[in-house]
């Protein structure tokens, strides 16, 4: 349960409002930090005089750290309340990314890395199930596509922020500032009058499974897997084919990333506003994912890279139109049991292992066959599970009308 200070206990509780904006916060100091690292470690190791290759290893804990923790900690967080658990999620992030400016040797920059998973499992799973606690059905899906559309602007913001700081304050500030903006975060947190979780009177210990929608359960993991895969294929092998197929530089590279990003920030606040509104998630998924299938296919195909700016840009509204919906239906599975940070920390776990599987599924792929392909390749399967998907919810709707 939580614990409040007698101070706290007299204020009034933070509205509903200040909770979005806390938790889309903590989201986006989150994803901030992650993504501070990508142009500053490369150098980094270089000077340590360590082979590239590691780099592999360090990033890869990340994603193994989110896999491992994300269910304990949202199980804690329904035992012990939302608070401790956000607590805990940024002073780790705090303690990590400060062990990231002092780290001098390879072990160290692993162990930054780890506690930074386990921090973001925290804060994920606790945060999530927080904005589950505070809005129903019906709006929670907007409140999530808000949440995740900061997380996109954190993943925009870190890198930009973590080039500039490393050139011009040097290795350690650059890591050394964010911590000091997380651990007053994490002070912030225990200030704040969150309300109390309610809790029933007789509660039994939460289980990892839902007691109903078994089946629809694997159909999310299935989409919020795939979605994630997808990024994880596009993340290293959209850059390499765009410099090898239009000669594109850097900055090119990074304006097309960019809008898929700028899509991800303006699509998925749009995407759970459809889903509560017309209660559409499910078909909104398979159609997410179908668009993605064939906006990845025409990218591949497009003679021009103007063409393929705008089949990117496509491809991002449509993975932010596939995931959204997933988050409030994951809520929906685990209302009744009381266990929403069960159900969030699931969801992690799902993401997690998309997130790996994309870039280990490329790796093993890179050797027979060439970018271009392993992208066709994604692409031809993205629009398989969309037209498979949407047959099936059909087939789902014309049996209930019947």
């Amino acid at each position: 349960m939580d614990t409040m200070t007698d101070s706290q206990a007299s204020a009034a509780p933070v509205s509903r409002t200040g909770i979005l904006l806390l938790v889309a916060g903590v989201i986006f100091i989150d994803m901030a930090v992650y993504s501070l690292v990508i142009p500053v470690l490369p150098s980094y190791i270089r000077l340590l005089g360590v082979d590239a290759g590691m780099l592999g290893v360090i990033f890869g804990m990340y994603p193994a750290m989110l896999f491992l923790f994300s269910i304990p900690m949202g199980l804690l967080s329904d035992r012990v309340g939302r608070r401790p658990v956000l607590i805990v999620g940024m002073v780790l992030l705090a303690a990590s990314t400060a062990l990231f400016g002092l780290a001098a040797t390879v072990p160290a920059l692993i162990l930054a890395r780890s506690i930074q998973g386990i921090s973001a499992a925290a804060t994920w799973s606790a945060g999530l199930a927080l904005l589950a606690d505070t809005y129903g059905q019906g709006e929670l899906g907007e409140k999530m596509g808000v949440t995740m559309a900061a997380m996109s602007v954190g993943m925009v913001i870190g890198p930009v922020a973590g080039g500039y700081l490393y050139e011009y304050v040097g290795y350690t500030a650059t890591f050394i500032i964010p911590s000091a903006g997380a651990a007053l975060m994490a002070l912030g947190l225990f200030l704040l009058p969150l309300p109390r979780r309610l809790q029933p009177a007789h509660r039994r210990r939460p289980a990892l499974l839902p007691a109903s929608g078994i089946s629809l359960l694997a159909v999310y993991a299935a989409a919020v897997i795939g979605v994630a895969a997808t990024y994880g294929i596009l993340e290293p092998f959209l850059p390499v084919y765009l410099a090898d197929t239009f000669a594109a530089s850097p900055a090119v590279v990074g304006v097309v990333l960019g809008l898929l990003a700028f899509a991800a920030i303006v699509g998925q606040p749009i995407a759970g506003r459809l889903a509560d509104r017309h209660a559409t998630g499910r078909m909104l998924i398979v159609a997410g994912i179908l668009v993605a299938g064939l906006a990845l296919a025409a990218a591949m195909r497009a003679p021009d890279l103007r063409i393929v700016a705008g089949a990117v840009l496509l491809l991002g509204f449509a993975l932010s139109i596939a995931l959204i919906p997933t988050l409030p239906l994951m809520a929906d599975l685990y209302r009744d049991e009381d266990a929403q940070g069960v159900a969030y920390g699931v969801y992690n776990s799902f993401f997690s292992v998309g997130l790996a599987l994309g870039p280990f599924a490329g790796a093993l792929l890179a050797g027979p066959l060439a970018v271009e392909s392993i992208l066709i390749l994604s692409a031809v399967l993205l629009t398989v599970a969309g037209i498979v998907g949407l047959l099936a919810v059909l087939a789902v709707r014309l049996r209930h009308r019947g």
